[in-house]
């Protein structure tokens, strides 16, 4: 379950966004985490076969690739929980999650089904950094089902990234093996890899839900 401080800071986010979002899409004209933030609907349902793995990138995509090798666990962090949906997106490596530059619409976008071990594996590339704005690098996930509501997680983000803040670099520790801000190994074959675990929880944190 997401702590008082994490889910604080969301909240600030939202209720920022609700102000400001319009104005700097307006002077930008580019995707932003306020903008995402205003309109953050639960996506569709997942596909009947859905998977413990999935390839988000089409054959020939642009940018580095990038393998995210994960687990899910129950609301207590200590036991995995199979049968979850984790519906993942990103950006392109130019930074643009579609070809329009809005946000709501990801064109690399996925849904895997933990194994009986919590585990999911997402292929896709290294995603890139909005562009004109100081934003980390960052994949987003979506969990629900096993008799969990849908909701979001916290942002997987890299280590090594020039736009991760002291804060947020400390935020991270804080959270011990849920740690958002993970490192990256890049193999002899120059594909990058990352782990990360991911925690589910009893209530969603959508609007209305």
């Amino acid at each position: 379950m997401l702590d008082h401080h994490t889910t604080s800071r969301r909240q600030f986010l939202l209720k920022g966004a609700a102000i400001s979002a319009a104005s700097v899409l307006a002077m930008t004209s580019l995707p932003s985490e306020a903008a995402a933030q205003t309109n953050p609907g639960p996506p569709p349902s997942e596909p009947a076969d859905t998977t413990w793995t999935a390839t988000i990138v089409p054959a020939g995509e642009p940018g580095d690739p990038l393998i995210v090798s994960g687990r899910v666990f129950a609301p207590d962090g200590v036991h995995t929980v199979a049968a979850v949906i984790v519906y993942a997106y990103n950006t392109d490596k130019d930074g643009y999650y579609s070809p329009d530059g809005k946000v709501g619409h990801p064109r690399l976008k996925g849904y895997m089904k933990t194994d009986a071990e919590g585990r999911f594996e997402l292929h896709t590339i290294f995603p890139g950094r909005y562009p004109n704005m100081h934003i980390p690098a960052h994949v987003h996930f979506n969990l629900w089902g096993a008799g969990f509501p849908v909701q979001w997680t916290e942002e997987l983000r890299f280590e090594g990234d020039s736009y991760l803040t002291d804060a947020m670099k400390n935020e991270s520790a804080a959270l011990g093996k849920f740690a958002t801000i993970r490192p990256v190994v890049i193999d002899s074959g120059g594909i990058r890899h990352c782990e990360i675990n991911l925690r589910v929880s009893e209530k969603s944190n959508f609007p209305g839900r």
